[in-house]
């Protein structure tokens, strides 16, 4: 029994996971497009095969998302950061370190993004990161040849070079250690992020077909909504009031009519008169 009990909980939670899915690959797909967009903006369209293939394969061995990593990449590379790609997977290795390493990762994304577009590391930008993963932040510090405490006072005086940092950042949370502790589940629901991003990826072309048509659909009915003329058909159904109201009480009494068949039928079938 209690092993019977433990197989259902984990089919219930594949279930429950596969099922999330429609609006997450939704989401994915919107991101995905934006990333490619970007890469064509910036003259790097060629780039896109590449980066993509790496950054969904590493997000499909750990709990990450591909797309949101695609998108820190993308605005990475249009301020000219060198090695986007190791670099926001080394924000993968440092986060692996959080409580939550999911909305770690996040965070240091968004802050390393604000942080892309100045020549020095933001006391601001550096505060969150270090709330989110401090033993993450405390490696950095060690690779820079300094402790977690001088890396802060140096931050606070403005001592600290972004590039300085980000390359910290990739040497640390690339080294087999920190990218190895990425890799490993710690938790059911961390598994079946894994699950359903690895799913979501080999789904994601035919997602997108499908998508493309019902979109073409959809904007071909908007546009001939858009033609209609309310105030005709309304004036056209004010005038013919008398004929709709007939029509409507025929159709309603042959709805009863058909629904009281159905059950005489279900009463002598059940009887077998």
């Amino acid at each position: 029994g209690a092993f019977m009990s433990i197989g259902n909980t984990a089919v219930s939670a594949v279930t429950r996971g596969i099922t999330g899915m429609v609006s997450e690959m939704s989401s994915s797909s919107a991101a995905w497009q934006t990333f490619e967009g970007n890469m064509r903006n910036f003259g790097k369209a060629d780039q896109i095969p590449k980066v993509k293939k790496e950054l969904q394969t590493f997000a499909q061995e750990t709990i990450y998302s591909s797309s949101d990593m695609a998108s820190t990449y993308a605005q990475m590379a249009a301020v000219g950061v060198k090695s986007a790609d190791k670099l926001v997977m080394g924000f993968g290795g440092l986060a692996s370190a959080a409580e939550n390493p999911t909305q770690a990762m996040k965070t240091l994304s968004q802050q390393a993004t604000q942080m892309a577009a100045k020549p020095t590391v933001q006391w601001m930008d550096f505060k969150l990161m270090l709330e989110q993963t401090p033993a993450g932040i405390a490696g950095v510090a060690k690779a820079m040849g300094k402790t977690s405490s001088q890396l802060i006072q140096d931050v606070q005086a403005g001592k600290v070079k972004t590039d300085d940092f980000f390359n910290a950042i990739t040497r640390v949370g690339t080294s087999d250690a920190w990218a190895k502790q990425a890799r490993q589940y710690k938790t059911v629901g961390q598994a079946m992020d894994g699950l359903k991003e690895t799913m979501g990826n080999k789904l994601l072309p035919i997602f997108n077909a499908v998508s493309k048509i019902m979109i073409d659909d959809i904007s071909k009915i908007t546009d001939a909504s858009g033609k209609l003329n309310a105030e005709k058909i309304g004036s056209w159904i004010t005038d013919h009031e008398d004929e709709i109201r007939k029509g409507a009480k025929a159709v309603g009494v042959l709805v009863i009519a058909l629904t009281g068949m159905k059950i005489v039928n279900g009463i002598t079938g059940t009887f077998g008169t």
